[in-house]
């Protein structure tokens, strides 16, 4: 069972240890291992910054843990969405996601969730724009976006480097009715 809810700074610590394992696992995220800029204290201000209302949040998606595992906890955190939004008059309509899941608990359904999940977000806090970047060859993210109505708007050639080759980044968005 996948429970989507939305995460406070008490919940930095397993969000920030989630990203750190996406950033081992998956390919076509911005960090490599180690990268990553900021540590718990930092996080939980970065969380914190996001409280004026409408300004962006993160959504977690828990998930069942196997019961064999060697954890004390019941559930693990499967993926995440990051939103976020400017505060200026004229872009405030548009919201940027960033979205990671792992791969264990891809094909699950997580991914939809979660989009669903902040759709009702923006449209709570008078987003109408959302949009994310994506690695072109990332056929399952973007089947995803495809099927929730996102549309490619941009091509960004060699945009990124991964190992030694570099990779065309796509620019996806979804107007909301």
């Amino acid at each position: 069972m996948i429970r989507i809810r939305e995460i406070s700074v008490d919940g930095a610590a397993r969000l920030l240890q989630l990203m750190e394992e996406l950033d081992h696992e998956a390919d076509y995220l911005l960090y490599e291992p180690g990268e990553r800029p900021m540590d718990e204290e930092a996080f939980r201000d970065h969380i914190q910054k996001l409280d004026p209302p409408g300004f962006g949040t993160f959504f977690v998606a828990e998930a069942r843990r196997d019961l064999s595992s060697a954890s004390g906890d019941e559930t693990e955190l499967a993926g995440y969405l990051e939103v976020r939004r400017l505060p200026w008059a004229r872009v405030r309509h548009r919201a940027y996601l960033v979205i990671g899941i792992l791969k264990r608990h891809g094909g699950k359904g997580v991914g939809t969730r979660l989009m669903k999940e902040v759709e009702l977000w923006a449209r709570r806090n008078g987003v109408r724009r959302l949009y994310l970047t994506l690695i072109a060859e990332n056929r399952a993210a973007a089947g995803l976006y495809r099927k929730m109505g996102y549309e490619v708007e941009g091509r960004h050639p060699a945009s990124m480097r991964l190992g030694d080759r570099y990779v065309e980044e796509l620019t996806m968005g979804k107007w909301l009715d």
